[in-house]
């Protein structure tokens, strides 16, 4: 019969910081990446006097949604880790009490 439970604690940090990463040095950097080039567009190639400012804001609005979305990448991040500490807890809870009963 398989396990109900199997835990890879090298695994889960490699997700876990992978994710930690691509937060990071990949999907935040592009963002203000892409937030300097629309900014750059609206100041100097596609300027109208009241679209391009309602368009800058809307794309800042955007731009802080999607870093908020980030947090929550993050925040998986953190919940891997945190199951893995409650588990590695557990297992020892667990084998401290069996070894001081077996006494």
């Amino acid at each position: 019969m398989a396990a109900n439970i199997s835990l890879s604690y090298t695994e889960i940090e490699r997700v876990a910081g992978l994710l930690d990463t691509s937060v990071d040095q990949t999907l935040v950097p592009r963002m203000d990446e892409a937030k300097l080039e629309v900014d750059n567009l609206l100041d100097t190639a596609l300027v109208l006097t009241e679209t391009s400012p309602a368009l800058q804001a809307q794309y800042e609005k955007f731009t802080v949604s999607l870093k908020e979305a980030t947090d929550s990448i993050k925040g998986y991040a953190e919940q891997f880790r945190k199951i893995m500490e409650s588990v590695k807890g557990m297992d020892h809870d667990i084998a401290e009490k069996v070894n001081s009963s077996g006494q």
